[in-house]
């Protein structure tokens, strides 16, 4: 069963900074042992600009774009990312939807509905923004010193 988390909270209250530490702490081996790769994608960098209008993307494509944006992953690496998403070995971490949804691009509905309905991610959006449903859903309410200690 796929994992999906709806983390809410308003503008500026730390939604990117939680997604910034939980990827952090599993590079560190501190949480989520059972994920091989965690991909923290900022969903506002999805534009035109960096995505070409007339071409669809996959997940590979994606990830290639937003961490190898200088070089092109092997046949065998693209290999092994698809085999990870596939057993489940990967967690998405989607941030800003509320950013992303006000001006999606075609190009990108389709890799992004894919993932959300496919993969184990967690999605980051004001609470506006959000009308599907979501098997947990957390409200960021603010951070303090003794929070992230």
């Amino acid at each position: 069963m796929t994992k999906k988390v709806l983390i809410l909270g308003r503008a500026g209250i730390g939604k990117s900074t939680f997604c910034q530490y939980v990827t952090y702490r599993w590079a560190r081996d501190e949480i989520w042992s059972e994920y091989e790769l965690v991909v923290l994608i900022h969903l506002r960098k999805l534009t035109d600009s960096r995505y070409q209008p007339e071409k669809q993307f996959s997940s590979v494509d994606l990830v290639e774009q937003e961490y190898f944006p200088y070089g092109d992953l092997s046949k065998e690496e693209r290999q092994h990312f698809k085999e990870q998403c596939k057993s489940g070995k990967v967690l998405w971490i989607l941030d800003g939807y509320d950013e992303f949804t006000q001006n999606i691009q075609p190009q990108m509905k389709d890799i992004f509905d894919h993932i959300r309905e496919t993969q184990h991610h967690i999605l980051t959006s004001r609470p506006y923004a959000v009308a599907v449903p979501y098997d947990e859903k957390i409200e960021i309410i603010g951070f303090t010193d003794d929070n992230i200690a």
